[in-house]
């Protein structure tokens, strides 16, 4: 029996004009469906990405833990100062005042995506997207589509297929938090970002899956939304649970433009998922504490060993002596310049692949006019040890309806919801940035196992 991703290739060849059909397929429900991005159909391949039952208990074990260290963690570091705390990290006054607020419920993090890298070696998570990252939806649809396809049927007669859906488990969550708050029953939801962000369609197909359990929902914009007698609404529906997709960063740019969204979450007017605070544990410069086992003294061996087992080394660029992971002393910005193929610059608070800048994929006058841009920014910017992306071969399409079959780059990012992980989407790309946002696809994930032939 040949693995799964093999056999499913071998369909492929085995009636090129079927698997060009289904294709087409794809790409038609992609866009009838709404799974669009920048408003074209999402870029993805016809085979979505399969885990073995190991491989899948393995990731999210993985996922869990070191979410689990991290917020930990997050409570303890400085002593449990969250001012030190916020001054390390450099976090502006307004998002300041943002976190100091209590949403009305205890967990940091209801829900995120992490990014993980998995080798053969071990698990590594590059980044923790807890500020309105996008994906659940489209996770849930693309799942059903491709179920639908004649080449995923074909593959079934020999392996047993899992797909994901994780919105019960959001639905769950954002019900789990808001009961936390105090709120009453059957809340209505609104889904709170820019009208013209490039995942709104992301939004629909969610709106619409609330609204089929039986919770009233809507999309709206920050700057649309009223604050009136103790209460937030978009129109005429009042918002008791903000799903807030609406990134920070970008929302504390246009806060004269937002008083009454800014004034519902200091007031508790409604139930925010996720609270701002989540930032925290987000921000890139946060893993420079996780990965430094000085910081990291007071927290229990198994913990410790978690974050350095899956994280990689992180330091922040500023003028520095620290630790290599193999316990030698280094000037830090001078060792990252001669060893540039070592790292992965980056700004600690961005999102989407923008200015990252890969050491081995990077010229040397390229790379050392990035790290003197990173030392005088007055944002902080991080090294990351880098890490070995794996690869796996994908059909790709041809403009003849043909396919050829090539390694992309490619990483898993396990959602997790409500104190679990409750599926995974997969990115490729040919670069190493691996980011829809910097041109890369996005496909759903199943758990594969051949299937036991009948005696």
């Amino acid at each position: 029996m040949p693995p799964a991703a093999d056999y499913f290739h071998q369909l492929i060849m085995d009636d090129l004009p079927a698997a060009s059909a289904d294709a087409d397929q794809l790409d038609a429900a992609l866009v009838g469906r709404g799974i669009l991005f920048a408003g074209k159909a999402m870029p993805a391949h016809l085979r979505p990405h399969f885990f073995t039952l190991e491989e899948r208990r393995r990731l999210e074990a993985a996922a869990a833990s070191v979410l689990r260290a991290a917020l930990t963690a997050e409570r303890g570091l400085f002593g449990g100062d969250r001012e030190r705390l916020y001054a390390a990290l450099r976090l502006q006054d307004a998002e300041r005042r943002l976190l100091r607020i209590h949403p009305g419920y205890d967990d940091a993090v209801v829900w995120t995506r992490l990014d993980a890298f998995p080798a053969a070696d071990g698990v590594f998570f590059l980044e923790f997207n807890h500020d309105a990252p996008a994906g659940i939806g489209y996770s849930a649809a693309m799942t059903e589509i491709y179920l639908e396809l004649p080449i995923l049927k074909r593959f079934a007669e020999r392996f047993c297929v899992a797909g994901d859906e994780p919105r019960p488990a959001l639905l769950a969550a954002l019900l789990g938090a808001y009961a936390a708050f105090g709120g009453r029953e059957h809340p209505n939801i609104g889904i709170v970002d820019w009208t013209d962000v490039r995942t709104s369609s992301d939004q629909v197909i969610l709106r619409d899956y609330f609204a089929a359990q039986g919770h009233a929902a809507a999309i709206a914009d920050p700057r649309e939304v009223e604050l009136r007698d103790g209460r937030l609404y978009a129109g005429d529906l009042r918002l008791d649970i903000v799903y807030r997709r609406v990134v920070t960063s970008e929302l504390l740019a246009k806060l004269d433009e937002t008083r009454h969204f800014i004034a519902a979450y200091e007031a508790r007017a409604a139930c925010f998922v996720n609270a701002f605070r989540c930032r925290v544990s987000e921000n890139k410069a946060f893993f420079s504490f996780l990965t430094d086992p000085e910081q990291l003294a007071f927290l229990a061996d198994d913990l410790r060993q978690t974050l350095l087992q899956h994280l990689p080394w992180t330091r922040i660029v500023v003028e520095q002596s620290t630790r290599l992971p193999d316990g030698r002393r280094i000037d830090l910005c001078e060792h990252a310049a001669r060893h540039r193929a070592d790292f992965v610059l980056k700004p600690a608070d961005a999102y989407g692949g923008t200015n990252v800048y890969v050491g081995s994929e990077t010229d040397d006058a390229t790379w050392a006019n990035a790290l003197t841009r990173a030392l005088r920014d007055d944002a902080l910017w991080v090294l990351q040890q880098r890490v070995s992306t794996p690869t796996e071969v994908f059909p790709i399409r041809q403009p003849d309806g043909g396919f050829a079959f090539r390694p992309m780059k490619y990483n898993v990012n396990p959602f997790y919801l409500g104190g679990r992980i409750a599926g995974a989407v997969a990115r490729t790309s040919e670069s190493v940035v691996i980011n829809v946002s910097a041109g890369g696809g996005s496909i759903p994930t199943f758990t594969v196992a051949p299937l036991t032939p009948r005696a």
